[in-house]
Parts: structure tokens; sequence; C-alpha cells
């Protein structure tokens, strides 16, 4: 008797549970996903009356009127957000000043995004406070007169400066289409060739020119390729700012579309010593550390294959 007793309770708590499942899951939205298949070629976000570009050209992502190279992992993000916009819920009125205040939906508080593809626009959202628990944000959608609950912190996507969206990556190249490299530093110039399937197992190997002739260490010489096949930098400086007269080194990279040329000046101030430069990739001066320097200043004598 007790055990039927038992077995009957555990049968109505198992119902009770589905049923208050049932009923908290009924009581809650579906989501809604607005998605575009369309990849932008340019983004603009608004905010405060100031506008931040993001356009997309050759070479990748650049932001703002100068074209500065952008931060290829927040446009990123960015495309993601807005390829698929996940509405967990309708919350009230657009429209209404108080509801509006309440969400940071004024025009004064609000973030916009548009998005285009071939001048075309593919998205447009309008953007306010996060959640409480900061993992959704309030907002809504061109042509709606809703406010809506999106799904993630859009606001932590979008809300950036123009210059926080600036990259520290002047270039970055695949390393398989690097053809060559060169380097002039102190009146010496050299050139490291690839010469494609030449090496005794078909593989690719590396001829050096500009030297005294010696054979090289072609798994050395891909190393140093790889660390020169892109160049990170410490700051972005003034357009304006004076070069020092000092060239420490002229830096080539080949391929078979381009050639990217960088320029790299020393200023020397006692015991400090300052690093600035210039690209073929961008218009605008950088600084560099003395680490970020140092591969651009390589001895060749370093290449040279070790006697057996």
């Amino acid at each position: 008797m007790k055990t039927r007793k038992i077995a009957l309770l555990a049968v109505f708590a198992f119902l009770l549970a589905v049923c208050i499942i049932q009923g908290i899951t009924g009581a809650i939205s579906p989501v809604k996903t607005i998605k575009t298949d369309a990849e932008p070629d340019a983004i603009t976000i608004t905010k405060d009356g100031k506008t931040i570009e993001l356009t997309k050209n050759g070479f990748g992502w650049q932001v703002g009127s100068d074209n500065y190279i952008a931060n290829k992992y927040d446009v990123e993000k960015m495309i993601k957000e807005i390829q698929e916009v996940k509405i967990l819920d309708k919350i009230a009125r657009l429209g209404n000043a108080d509801n509006d205040e309440k969400y940071s939906l004024s025009e004064s508080r609000a973030t916009f995004v548009r998005a285009f593809k071939n001048g075309k626009e593919i998205q447009s959202l309008m953007l306010g406070k996060t959640s409480p628990t900061g993992s959704q944000t309030y907002g809504s959608v061109s042509g709606k007169k809703d406010i809506y609950l999106f799904s993630g912190n859009l606001i932590s996507t979008f809300d950036k400066t123009e210059e926080s969206l600036r990259s520290k990556t002047v270039y970055s190249i695949e390393e398989n289409d690097i053809t060559g490299a060169s380097v002039d530093m102190s009146g010496k110039n050299w050139t490291l060739t690839k010469e494609t399937g030449k090496s005794a197992k078909g593989s690719d190997s590396w001829k050096i020119s500009g030297t005294s002739d010696f054979e090289i260490d072609s798994a050395e010489a891909k190393k140093w390729i790889q660390n020169v096949a892109f160049m990170n930098i410490t700051s972005w400086i003034d357009d304006g700012t004076a070069l020092p007269k000092d060239k420490l080194v002229s830096f080539n990279l080949f391929t078979n579309s381009e050639t990217v040329s960088v320029d790299i000046f020393e200023q020397k101030n006692g015991d400090e010593t300052k690093y600035y430069g210039t690209c073929s990739r961008t218009p605008h001066k950088f600084e560099l550390t003395k680490t970020q320097t140092e591969k651009f200043t390589k001895n060749p004598e370093t290449l040279k294959a070790k006697a057996e």
C-alpha cells in the first residue's frame, strides 16, 4: 500500500513538472530571426550626431574618411550580427516618448547601424540600452514601429570610436602568395627569391642574391618569410609628423600582383631610440617598437646553410 502511494505521488509530481515546463515554454515567445545572405561592403554607425563609415576595398575594410585600415575582427563581428538578428520578444511601441527614453531609443541616445551592398541598404538597426543581464539589447528594425529585445550585447559590437576601429596590422599576406623579399640597409641590398619546386624533394626553395654567394637554409628562409608576411605596429601617428632623417631600412615584399614597400626610420635621443615607418599599403605614418622593427633588419648571414 505504501509503495503504491509513493508511486502515485511520483507520477503526480512528474505530471505537475510537465505542466509547469509547458506553461513556461508556452509563455515565451518563439525566437524570430531576421536574416540577410548578402555580405555588406559598407557600414555606417551613427551616434550623438557623429557617423563612422566603414568601407571595403580590394585589401579589406577601411574606417573613416582618412581610410585607416579597419580591425578585421571587429568588422567580422559586426557583419555576423547584421546578417542574423535574433528577436527574443516584442517589448513596447516605438515612438512613445516614455518608452523611447526608458530603453535609450530616442534620437539623441540611440545608436543607428546601416549596412549596404553595392549602394543598396540591406539592413538598418536602431540600438538602445542592454538588458539588466547585459546579454540582450533593446532596439528596433527599419520599417517597424515596435521595440524588440535582441539576443546578444549589440552595443559592445557597434558602440565604437573611429580610433578604436583602426587596426594595428598594416598588412597581412598569405605566405604562399609571397615570391620574394628584399632588404636595403646600411648601403647593402640583398634579395630572397622563391624557386618553386626546385629543391631536391621537389618542394619550394629559396635563393639569395646581392650578397656573397652562399647556400641558404630554406627552412630558415621560410621561417623568416612567415615572420615578415604581416606587419604589426604600436600606434598610428599624426600625418603631419615629420619623419626622422635617418632611414634605418627599406624593405620590399613581393607577390605576383603587388610589391609591399616599407621604410623604417629611427630617432635616437640619448639612451632612447624610437622607430617610425611608412608602408605602400596605407598613406598614414606609424610608430613601431624595437621588437616589431627587428624582423625587417634581418642579417642575411643568419640564413646561411650550416656546413654538414
